[in-house]
């Protein structure tokens, strides 16, 4: 917004003008754009940008306007955002120092997954020779079972409650062995994540080594 050039023949008259224990002369822009100056803000104009000038007119400090409610939480809204991201940030972070404080080398890394997938192997090996037993169990006593059922005798209650207790245990296992498979595609994942993250800090490090080396000899 322009002002005429008198307006500051004006505002050198208003401070020569003010009592010298006044000292303050300040200066503002209302909604409609008049730009007002006097040695006190009145409260209309409280929340309004302004500038406190001295007994020269000369501008010492500024004060912006205050901030509507929609300002002040978009602000808000922007700080948690900015938390959430610094979180992220520190944990990506940890988790990089981690990585390559674990694994020198890629082997090493490849070693480690290895013996997670073997680990997962000797398990789903062991429910594959339970879940063999159990089915040999549970021949033996459907056998029992028909046995009389062919004598037209009543199957015991308990030879009927061991069929259902094997048959869950059967079913535990196989979801058992069902997730452990799955796992090792989990595994695999993972791993090659961290590979991949692992390559990316290593070329990172040594483009940083050389650098300062360079740096060095300058």
């Amino acid at each position: 917004m322009r002002v005429s050039g008198w307006v500051s023949l004006v505002v050198l008259g208003l401070v020569v003008a003010l009592p010298v224990s006044a000292g303050k002369l300040y200066k503002w822009v209302d909604e409609k754009g008049n730009v007002h100056y006097s040695d006190r803000v009145p409260p209309e104009a409280a929340k309004l940008a302004r500038e406190e000038k001295n007994q020269d007119g000369v501008t010492v400090k500024e004060v912006a306007r205050a901030k509507t409610q929609e300002e002040l939480a978009a602000e808000a809204a922007q700080r948690v955002k900015d938390e959430e991201a610094r979180k992220i940030a520190e944990a990506q972070a940890q988790a990089d120092r981690a990585l390559m404080l674990s694994y020198t080398t890629e082997d090493d890394l490849l070693r480690a997954r290895e013996q997670e997938l073997g680990v997962i192997e000797a398990n789903m090996a062991t429910a594959k020779l339970t879940i063999a037993s159990q089915e040999k169990n549970l021949s033996d006593l459907l056998a029992h079972a028909a046995d009389f059922e062919r004598n037209k005798k009543p199957v015991p209650q308990a030879v009927t409650d061991s069929i259902a207790h094997v048959r869950a245990q059967i079913e535990a296992q196989q979801k058992t062995l069902k997730e452990r498979e799955g796992s090792k595609d989990t595994v695999h994942n993972e791993y090659e994540a961290k590979l991949l993250r692992w390559r990316e800090l290593s070329a990172k490090n040594a483009k940083d080594a050389a650098a300062a080396a360079a740096a060095a000899d300058k």
